[in-house]
Order: C-alpha cells, then structure tokens, then sequence
C-alpha cells in the first residue's frame, strides 16, 4: 500500500510529469485473502484526509480523488473504547467532540490494493513490474541503476524502498535495520463476529498480556489484534475455545463473541533503520521503522512520510533541482524526524507504561486514563498525535 499510494501521489502532475516504475516482488494474488477472513487496517482521520490530496486519473469521472474510492468501502470509527482491564479507569473518544463526522476508518487490504492497481493500471507515466525484485543497486553521481531479476536494467534519480522488513532496498544500500526492542509479544490477527453491533465503536483494551484491540468491520464483525506473551496454544485452540479465551479477556461489552476466522501470527518488535536516507535512496513505512501496532500508528506514519516524499519532490522538480542529491533528501529527513520521533516514543512509551505489572505503574496508568477521561483539553492533545493531525 505504502509504494503503491506514493506512485499515485506522484503521477498526476500534468505540468511536471514524472516517470515512475513500481517493482513488486509477490504476484498480484499472493495478498488477496477476501471473505470473512480478509486482513484490515486502520486509517486515522488525517490519513484519510492525506488520501484526499491524491488525485485519480482523469479518466475516471465519478471520483475525483483517492479517498472518495475508499470511502466507499471503508468502514468509519465513530467512536473509540480506551480500557485497563480489572480497573476503573475508561476513556471514550467520540468524534462529535473534534466536530468530525469520523474518527478513522477500517477497510479491507484486498479491497484497497484491487483498487491501488487498477488506478496505477490507467496511469501512462507508472511501469509496474509484477512480480519482479531487485538484485543490484549501483549509486552513480547523477542517478542510481537498479538491475532487476528479469534481467531489466532500470536508472532513476531516486530509489525509494517502501519495502518492510527485512527490506531488500535496505539490505542492498548496506543500510541495517536493527531491532531497537523485542517487545516478547506477539500479535495474533483474525476476524471476529459479535453477538452485538459494533455501532462503529474500535476498542483497544489493556490487559497483562498485552493490548486487545477490535476495530469494527461489516455488521456485527470486526478485525482483532490481540497481543499476547505467551501464545501457548492459541492458534491450535479449537475455534470455541479461543472465543471463551478472548471473551474472557476482553469481556462483554459487544456480548457473546461468536465466530472467529482464521488466526495468524506475528512477532512484534520495534525495528528502525539505522538510516532512512542515502544518496540517491529513501527509506519509507515499515522499511524505515516498524512499530508495535498499539494506538494503530505504524501505517498512517507512513502516510505522512509519502505525502510529504511526494510534496519535496514535486517541489525539487519544479525548481528545477535534483531531488534525488544527499544534500537535497536531508531537507526531507529533517522535516519528518520529529512526527517520526514522537510516534516511535509514543507508542514504544505506551507498551512500556501497559506491559508493566507492578502496582505503582498500575495505580498510575489508572489516574492517567481518569484523568484523560475528565479533560478534554488532554483527550484533544493526545488525539493530535493519534488521529494524524500533525
């Protein structure tokens, strides 16, 4: 998503035309998993806002820009659920109190990639490469030559890797991507249908193991993330089994948890590369830092980092300059160390402050979300970070 949404902020720039190549190593299918079971994602408010700013093709009459597609099947978070489980302390975020019709939204990876191609398919200026990857990265003084395993030889004025973990682009540029943190956690991901409606309320629940969150899908389905030391056996469990686990973890609030799809599991630990820019390379998403996923921020991080990739170069085209020289993409990095910063302490700081037993921390967090419940001045200062208002 993060590559293929930078190539379409990129394309539409009729007066400063660029030519873009897109190289995807998986083939077009490998991700598409529909049904009950498709894989999710959260979009904050400022993400969508974000997509907003990137045109579609000027064949397409209906929509106008990137966000009106989604919305169409995006499922808006209207409400969110902030727990500590076996305390007192709720925090709730509705989005009438930010005057806004939404707090984030929900959508579907295989809905949002269909549609990510499809535009990239009308888009003259884009070659997609699918499935290809790169097997060699030259650095040369005024561009950078990349050869693929096809064989094809291609030469930019920039390479951005938008490539995760491990990240080929990274480990070509001799760039290391080193774990900062091993949370010891891991996030167990699947589909859940409640016995309740959702009424689009997400909720994320701390509990001694590690964050819960449900973000609300179709009716009376949602997407989980439940993040867990110690996995045991819970993706052998019988699927009633897992349920009395979950419900017995997360609780009632959306009554009986009633089916769950398939479950699959990830490691969670904080990643960085060492660097995010080389001369004539671009580090972005999760190739540039992974993150844990509580408070959702790992993705709409990156959102920020692509828009604001694509407004420096669309600006360095137009003054004429090279956007792909060091001294150039420093410009860049400076503008987005600080947002980078704060998310990677805000949420590594989160899992820190949830994750820790002992009582001072309990009694602490506890007035903490108290405290957030009653103010609203720290409700909207805490949402600035969160709903990417940055």
């Amino acid at each position: 998503m993060t590559g293929a949404t930078l190539a379409l902020a990129l394309a539409n720039n009729p007066q400063y035309p660029l030519k873009i190549a897109v190289i995807e190593r998986q083939p077009q299918n490998f991700h598409q998993q529909q049904g009950f079971d498709a894989r999710c994602i959260a979009l904050a408010q400022g993400s969508c806002q974000r997509f907003a700013q990137i045109p579609l093709s000027q064949s397409n009459q209906i929509r106008q820009h990137l966000w009106q597609a989604i919305q169409s099947f995006a499922t808006p978070i209207k409400q969110i659920h902030v727990s500590d489980k076996g305390k007192a302390g709720i925090v709730q975020f509705h989005a009438e109190e930010f005057h806004l019709d939404q707090l984030g939204a929900v959508v579907e990876l295989h809905q949002v990639g269909k549609l990510l191609l499809e535009q990239i398919a009308l888009q003259p200026h884009i070659d997609y490469f699918c499935p290809d990857e790169m097997v060699e990265i030259i650095p040369l003084p005024q561009h950078i030559q990349v050869t693929l395993k096809s064989q094809r030889i291609l030469t930019a004025k920039l390479l951005v890797g938008a490539d995760g973990v491990p990240s080929k682009v990274a480990q070509l540029s001799h760039i290391p991507q080193q774990t900062l943190r091993d949370y010891q956690q891991t996030a167990i991901i699947t589909n859940i249908q409640t016995q309740q409606d959702h009424q689009y309320r997400a909720f994320e629940r701390f509990t001694s193991q590690g964050p819960i969150a449900l973000l609300p899908l179709g009716e009376k389905r949602m997407t989980l993330v439940w993040c867990v030391t110690q996995i045991d056996d819970l993706l052998s469990l019988s699927e009633q089994t897992f349920l009395a686990k979950l419900q017995q973890a997360f609780g009632w609030r959306l009554g009986k948890l009633e089916q769950c799809g398939q479950r699959f599991a990830y490691p969670l630990k904080l990643i960085k590369a060492e660097q995010y820019i080389q001369p004539r390379v671009v580090l972005v998403g999760n190739a540039a830092q992974t993150l844990h996923p509580i408070a959702g921020q790992g993705f709409n991080l990156a959102i920020r980092d692509i828009l604001a990739l694509s407004e420096y170069i669309q600006q360095q085209v137009k003054q004429g300059t090279d956007f792909g020289d060091y001294t150039q993409l420093q410009h860049y990095q400076q503008q987005r160390q600080q947002d980078q910063a704060n998310i990677i302490n805000l949420t590594d700081g989160l899992v820190s402050l949830f994750a820790n037993d002992l009582l001072p921390m309990k009694i602490g967090r506890n007035f903490g979300l108290l405290a957030l419940a009653q103010s609203c001045l720290l409700r909207q200062h805490f949402a600035k970070q969160t709903l990417g208002w940055v």
